[in-house]
């Protein structure tokens, strides 16, 4: 028997039997789990192990915490109840969930993720096209249709809205001091906070990138990064695009999504948002004052 990479016996004993395992490259520095594909019994798989020493230094991974009471890998074990839930809502093909274990009293013990593997191609920058940014639209309006009133984990999510102010300008504050950041921003973020009153909360995922998808036949076709999905006012999210999509992406973006929902004004949230995916490491920045001039997408 051919043993699965990093993981105990007792883990894999109910795992389908593995005939080859191979590991995928880490595509950025601050990735927090290892990717093997593995190829078994019951098909092509992928296994994602988490790196847990690497999420207790990821400030985005500490952001998540403060904000959402997100832990990893403790909640690994919900992966599934999350999977289930995108299913529902997005028109996206979404990875069949098989085993996860996120016991960590065994520190001997990886905790990790399997599930089926999805054909299709990861996304690079030369291949989005308006057709890729309408169906990114498609997937994105979709899961902002399922309103609710409680925000947090992306499964058990249970703080009222009239919580979101104060644990957000917690987690501002704490993520600035760790990165000793005092730009002027940092008091104009924090006043943005003071005002916040979402109306309701929607599943969003705050490292929201491209590579998270597949394409197969020049088309969006899956969603197969599922680990950062939360509930949240659905501004943040949409801030964040700000930073994906060229200006005539975020035109052809706003036509779509403006079929079904009226695109906020982000004025009064923008510096606020913007700091904390900074401090959160979102997108690799180093430089504070050239993220937050980056240009604006939408205006009101």
């Amino acid at each position: 028997m051919v043993s699965y990479p990093l993981l105990s016996l007792a883990q894999q004993q109910n795992l389908p039997a593995l005939i080859k395992a191979t590991p995928l490259p880490t595509l950025f520095e601050d990735s927090t789990h290892q990717l093997w594909q593995c190829e078994t019994i019951d098909g092509e798989m992928i296994l994602k192990i988490c790196d847990t020493q690497h999420i207790q230094h990821s400030s985005f991974w500490q952001g998540m915490s403060l904000l959402f009471d997100v832990q990893l890998p403790a909640q690994l074990g919900e992966f599934n109840l999350v999977y289930d839930l995108i299913r529902q809502h997005s028109p996206l093909r979404i990875p069949e969930y098989i085993a996860s274990d996120s016991d960590n009293r065994n520190k001997q013990q990886r905790s990790f993720i399997l599930t089926k593997m999805i054909a299709g191609k990861m996304i690079e920058g030369k291949d989005i096209d308006d057709e890729m940014v309408r169906s990114l639209a498609t997937h994105i309006s979709e899961l902002h249709a399922k309103k609710q009133s409680q925000w947090g984990k992306g499964i058990h999510a249970e703080f009222e809205l009239d919580m979101w102010q104060e644990r957000f300008k917690n987690c501002l504050t704490t993520l600035a001091a760790a990165a000793r950041v005092t730009e002027p921003c940092l008091a104009e973020a924090l006043m943005q906070a003071e005002a916040m009153t979402p109306d309701y909360a929607v599943p969003i995922m705050p490292d929201l990138r491209w590579d998270q998808f597949l394409q197969q036949d020049g088309r969006l076709s899956a969603l197969v990064d599922l680990d950062a999905v939360v509930h949240a006012p659905r501004e943040l999210e949409l801030v964040l695009l700000e930073y994906l999509l060229t200006a005539q992406q975020a035109t052809v973006f706003k036509q779509y999504y403006e079929k079904t929902h009226t695109l906020p004004d982000l004025s009064a949230v923008r510096i606020a948002y913007r700091l904390l995916l900074f401090l959160m490491n979102v997108l690799g920045s180093q430089d504070c004052k050239q993220w937050m001039a980056a240009p604006y997408r939408w205006q009101p």
